[in-house]
């Protein structure tokens, strides 16, 4: 018999950061296609990932993970998805190489096991540095 484990996904667990606050804890569960989520209520709520929903499915993080991509309609798009590793648009894939950084704001995620900063994962934040040191502190 064949092992089914290897088809089945672990449950993907990510923190939402807005500089480096965390903003909002998510499980996913594939298996069982349950999310459990803890959002920062004292947060505005432009910076959270499901802000005023009781309840998240799946598919509600899925669209904000590729609300956290760039567009699937870029031009170029699978010159970008091969300079990352990729052979095609799959946002929970993108996201967990990008860590879902768009150069609007400084919202980002990052992932169980990972231990990185702001710093870390933002653009903006090396070109900001030299204007102040605290940028990610905010």
């Amino acid at each position: 018999m064949k092992n089914l484990n290897m088809f089945i996904s672990p449950p993907l667990q990510f923190e939402v950061l807005e500089h480096d606050q965390v903003i909002a804890k998510v499980k996913l569960d594939y298996t069982n296609q349950t999310v459990d989520v803890w959002q920062d209520n004292e947060v505005t709520p432009v910076f959270l990932p499901f802000p005023g929903k009781q309840k998240v499915l799946v598919g509600d993080v899925l669209d904000y993970f590729e609300s956290r991509c760039l567009p699937r309609s870029r031009h170029h798009i699978e010159k970008v998805l091969q300079s990352l590793g990729l052979r095609e648009y799959v946002p929970t894939d993108i996201v967990k190489q990008t860590h879902g950084v768009l150069y609007d704001d400084y919202v980002w995620i990052r992932f169980s096991g990972e231990e990185l900063t702001c710093a870390d994962v933002h653009p903006r934040f090396a070109s900001e540095q030299g204007l102040s040191s605290d940028l990610c502190k905010q």
